[in-house]
């Protein structure tokens, strides 16, 4: 059996799964459900444990890790930073970040199933097997989480049992179903992922890339214009000057392009850094109950609604009790 074949494919599903991690760190950076960051922390922390058992297994091998973050994944992260930031609305900003989790997660079952066809020594096959298996259960909750089957899942974090059951009696009075409605204790040695989420350097990087498209996109429209406008008057134009404006008006718009995105990702991806301290160490000192509302499609706008309206309700008591 080739080890080394073995440990190249191993070493290119490592970085896929450290993509992952790095991804769900991000993605948790951007969203204020409190619970759907602890699960997307809890995720990341899942891909951490991956990535050390791929590296010890590559190390048994006889291989050497070559982490890096690839430019693709650089730009993506940063774009979840930038959609969610300039997306309208809570509900609709979380539906945002969960499909482009599963951007990610599409191609880390398609590296894992490729793999698993490859021949290796059953010792190597069970712990890719068992990895496999785990990022599949995950997959499902978010593709439940973003809508499948007519069903949907919403998720919310309360501070206390009572405030639960009142979500809970809300939810009832809403017309969902009392069988689809979960209600678990937040363990309280629960550890949040402290490794990287959102950097300001990515969504730097994201903007540029996505500013610099923006920007070949009108230099193409602009070009077409100047070229139609010369097809109007050619004993006039020049053809030598026409071809130089051409060119240094599709250069001026993709560096104007690439300037403006990388700004605009600057700004964003230092709100997100900041604000995500905070909900952090407030998740951890203050939930209690975690609520799973498992509905159908026609009513999960509903039931996201009712939820979040009694987790407002009831911070907005705990501020007038506790003024600052």
């Amino acid at each position: 059996m080739d080890n080394q074949r073995i440990v190249k494919a191993l070493g290119y599903l490592y970085r896929i799964v450290e993509a992952g991690e790095r991804g769900y760190a991000v993605a948790a950076s951007n969203v204020n459900n409190r619970a759907l960051k602890i699960l997307f922390q809890t995720f990341a922390g899942q891909r951490a444990r991956f990535k050390d058992e791929l590296a010890a297994e590559i190390q048994r091998l006889g291989g050497h890790i070559h982490g890096r973050s690839s430019f693709l994944g650089i730009v993506h992260r940063g774009r979840i930073d930038i959609f969610a930031a300039l997306t309208i609305g809570a509900e609709n900003v979380e539906q945002v970040v969960l499909k482009e989790v599963m951007i990610g997660e599409r191609v880390a079952l398609v590296t894992y199933e490729r793999t698993l066809k490859k021949d290796m020594p059953a010792d190597t096959r069970a712990i890719i097997q068992k990895q496999y298996e785990q990022m599949r259960w995950v997959v499902d909750q978010i593709r439940l989480m973003r809508g499948q089957n007519g069903k949907r899942m919403v998720v919310r974090l309360y501070d206390s049992r009572a405030e639960a059951e009142r979500a809970f009696q809300s939810l009832k009075e809403a017309g969902i179903l009392e069988d689809g409605i979960e209600m678990e204790n937040v363990d309280p040695e629960i550890e949040l992922y402290k490794g990287k989420g959102s950097t300001i350097l990515e969504t730097i990087v994201s903007g540029a890339a996505g500013g610099t498209i923006w920007g070949t996109v009108a230099g193409i429209l602009a070009l077409l214009g100047i070229f139609q406008l010369a097809g109007l008057s050619q004993d006039v134009v020049n053809p030598s000057s026409l071809q130089w404006t051409a060119v240094m008006s599709m250069l001026g718009l993709m560096a104007g392009g690439a300037f403006v995105g990388s700004m605009i990702g600057l700004f964003i991806g230092w709100g997100i850094a900041s604000e995500d301290r905070y909900v952090n160490t407030y998740t951890l000192k203050n939930g209690q109950i975690f609520m799973r509302a498992t509905v159908d499609q026609a009513l999960a706008s509903t039931a996201w609604q009712t939820m979040h309206q009694i987790a407002l309700e009831s911070r907005s008591l705990r501020v007038n009790a506790h003024p600052v």
